[in-house]
């Protein structure tokens, strides 16, 4: 069952990931608890007491008038075969390439998958490994 998770994160997706890394940590107290390559991009996961934001650039340029968005609403897993296995028996919406896995994330890499809402907000379930 996926319900009554713990929070993971909040990924925000952004045009200038330094800029905003900056401004939460300047401005609202952030402080950086990971940073890492991903590709050519860099990834931060920033923390201020029990929120953790994921900031990283954004797969399309968004508008001028917007530094950022909400990309998804992560909960933490502790088993992410049993937890994908339920939502794909459940019938929700998979909108990641099934279970996927970043190998440089944390110590020993994470895997993650992510479902849509039915009006297509994500929501993300991540195992750090």
């Amino acid at each position: 069952m996926i319900k009554n998770r713990r929070i993971g994160h909040i990924g925000i997706a952004t045009n200038d990931v330094a800029r905003d890394v900056e401004w939460y940590v300047n401005v609202l107290g952030f402080e950086v608890t990971g940073k890492f390559q991903n590709g050519n991009d860099t990834v931060y996961f920033l923390k201020n007491d029990d929120v953790i934001f994921e900031i990283f650039p954004s797969d399309s340029r968004l508008p001028n008038e917007v530094s950022g968005r909400i990309d998804h609403y992560s909960f933490a897993s502790d088993d992410i075969e049993s937890d994908y296995a339920y939502c794909v028996k459940n019938g929700y919406k998979i909108v990641t390439d099934g279970i996927e896995g970043i190998a440089g994330f944390w110590d020993n890499g994470i895997r993650y998958f992510k479902i849509a809402s039915p009006t297509g907000e994500q929501f993300e379930f991540c195992q750090i490994l």
